[in-house]
């Protein structure tokens, strides 16, 4: 074994020296320095996109606190109805975005859609008819928020696992 150690290290030796003297391709320090710099702006530019992302996110939630409607004289199923249309339409998208993520985290992404978005029953329903408007207003908007902020963590996933573009 030390045999072949020292043959390595004599194959190693000459070489070093036969390249000592010889000139790189032009433009070689450029493109190893353009390279070198890369993944420091990949990684900039992915968190400029995930800033992005949860800005828009915030953004979300603000108009769905100012623009859902409040439920005065109105039905509370109505007002569930658009809450789950919502939330659906923002299903739809991100199982059309889920296309970007590699297989395994694809499949994974699209059972969690699913299982905030499909197979609904109104909330409503489900409520004691003794309770107030107001108080079944108030679970089924805490209910619908909830399930809005979970597809906004999908959302970021997406974002955070897209494929780096080159």
């Amino acid at each position: 074994m030390k045999d072949f150690d020292n043959r390595l290290e004599e194959l190693f030796l000459s070489y070093r020296q036969s390249q000592e003297g010889a000139e790189l391709p032009y433009g070689h320090k450029e493109r190893f320095l353009r390279k070198l710099a890369a993944p420091k702006k990949q990684k900039a530019e992915k968190a400029i996109r995930i800033a992005w992302v949860s800005l828009a996110a915030a953004a979300c939630i603000v108009a769905a606190a100012v623009f859902i409607p409040k439920v005065s004289s109105g039905s509370l199923d109505r007002f569930e109805e658009e809450c789950l249309a919502e939330l659906q339409e923002m299903g739809n998208q991100l199982k059309t975005d889920s296309h970007l993520l590699p297989h395994g985290d694809k499949e994974d992404a699209l059972y969690s859609i699913s299982s905030i978005v499909d197979g609904e029953e109104l909330m409503a329903l489900q409520l004691p008819e003794n309770m107030s408007k107001k108080e079944k207003q108030k679970i089924i908007r805490e209910y619908y928020n909830q399930k809005m902020e979970g597809l906004k963590k999908i959302k970021t996933f997406i974002a955070m696992n897209e494929p780096e573009e080159e």
